[in-house]
């Protein structure tokens, strides 16, 4: 399971760079970030950028599945030009301009044989860290953990799985066959 949380860095990871969709792959090694939905609405004055319907990220071998994919920007960063209004906006900012990363509904990150799901997922930026609730479990082929959330610290490379007075934290481990 100490992979796991590896797992969730590189998870998180991806997460940051969102914003620039546009992203190139380079001789830095990036990836580009794909992404796909029915809808794409970007507001000036609240700073908010919405993927809606169906939507697919994609970054090399990891899949991230949403209803819905809000980007949050910070005071100060100018999003579009003009009024309020999706046609006005753009998408000039870069990842470190994100306050917050929202995925809402039937959330699914999946990589391999591991797999995230919950019913929303926040990545707080500059605090590094990821909450993952509504029913989160944690999949690596046959292990799970699940609770009433899931934190993942950054910084720390930390995970905490808490409980409600209704859901207990359950983990089912097994035991890895040994190699020859």
């Amino acid at each position: 399971m100490k992979h796991f949380w590896l797992f969730l860095v590189m998870l998180i990871l991806i997460g940051v760079p969102l914003a620039d969709v546009t992203a190139q792959t380079g001789s830095d090694g990036k990836e580009p970030i794909h992404i796909t939905s029915d809808r794409f609405d970007a507001y000036t004055k609240k700073k908010t950028a919405i993927f809606s319907g169906n939507v697919v990220v994609v970054k090399g071998d990891t899949i991230i599945t949403a209803d819905e994919f809000r980007l949050y920007y910070k005071e100060g960063v100018s999003v579009g030009k003009g009024s309020d209004s999706p046609a006005n906006a753009g998408l000039s900012p870069r990842s470190g301009d994100i306050e917050k990363i929202e995925a809402l509904g039937n959330v699914t990150i999946r990589q391999e044989k591991k797999v995230v799901t919950g019913e929303k997922a926040v990545l707080l930026n500059d605090e590094e860290q990821v909450i993952i609730t509504g029913n989160p479990v944690m999949k690596e082929g046959d292990n799970e953990i699940t609770g009433d959330t899931i934190i993942f610290f950054m910084k720390e490379n930390k995970g905490i799985v808490k409980s409600s007075p209704n859901q207990r934290v359950t983990a089912t481990i097994y035991p890895e066959e040994k190699k020859e």
